[in-house]
């Protein structure tokens, strides 16, 4: 006889719903096996009690894609979960409740082990990505070969020979800090109207880019900037804060991750009137 129960209920987020797994929050998890291993999960419309993967070092139930399809789980569906020693059993909640996770802003996936080249790469490739596809065939990236100047991504236009030079600055604790912090090497910093920095913050619990990111001329960066010296090293230091509305210094350079292209292309235009 079941004589200790846990209820609760969560919001699914997109990350969750994209794997297909389950994040068990911390009220939860004294029910659960300390170590990696299978167990039972009672899911609403399946007759038979599944079992299913457990993942101890994230908390995280493994095999429910089907059953998201199938119940049309997306991102902010809220679901019912009840806890017992010998078994999860899911629903989706009739009610449309209003609740706060305790634990929303807990990392889903761990990303210490990366290291800082690693999760460097991963936002680069996220902004080429963002301009190839909103640029539709108008632009073209590249990557140098040897990234020891500063410069990660060169755009190109369609018949236009002048490149744009990019700058990639990504913070992975930006979101927890509230603020996004970027330092510029000043040996691979050069002020040019062809060169700009482009500073993402980088959110491991969606796994995603932040919708804003920063776009700003190395002419105004060298401005805005502050000159430190890190462990020796001399750079440009550039901070402002994520919070949305924000008046402080440096909060104009904002702009959507989807109007990035709208804007390397405004410059084309720019450059196109003193390159004829």
């Amino acid at each position: 006889m079941e004589t200790s129960i846990i209820k609760y209920q969560r919001k699914i987020i997109g990350v969750e719903r994209k794997l297909g797994f389950l994040y068990i929050s911390a009220q939860g998890q004294e029910f659960l096996p300390s170590e990696t291993s299978k167990v039972l999960v009672a899911l609403a419309g399946i007759s038979k009690t599944l079992e299913l993967s457990y993942n101890a070092d994230y908390k995280r139930i493994f095999g429910l894609t089907n059953w998201y399809n199938k119940n049309n789980i997306s991102a902010g569906s809220i679901l019912d979960i009840e806890l017992t020693k010998e078994r999860i059993k899911l629903s989706v909640a009739k009610s449309e409740i209003v609740i706060r996770d305790t634990e929303e802003g807990t990392d889903l996936v761990n990303l210490s082990g990366l290291s800082s080249g690693v999760k460097g790469n991963i936002v680069e490739d996220r902004i080429k990505e963002l301009i190839l596809l909103y640029g539709q065939g108008l632009l073209n990236v590249y990557k140098p070969v040897v990234d020891n100047r500063g410069i990660d991504l060169i755009v190109m236009k369609n018949g236009f020979f002048y490149p744009i030079f990019i700058q990639v600055k990504s913070r992975f604790n930006a979101v927890k800090k509230g603020s996004i912090l970027i330092d510029v090497g000043k040996n691979t910093f050069s002020v040019h109207n062809s060169f700009y920095i482009v500073g993402a913050a980088f959110n491991p619990t969606t796994l995603e880019m932040e919708d804003r990111i920063l776009f700003i001329p190395s002419k105004d960066y060298e401005t805005n900037s502050t000159a430190i010296s890190v462990n020796g090293k001399n750079k440009r230091r550039f901070t402002v804060s994520l919070k949305d509305g924000t008046t402080a210094k440096g909060a104009k350079y904002f702009i959507k991750k989807s109007d990035l292209v709208e804007r390397l292309m405004e410059k084309f235009e720019e450059m196109g009137k003193y390159y004829k």
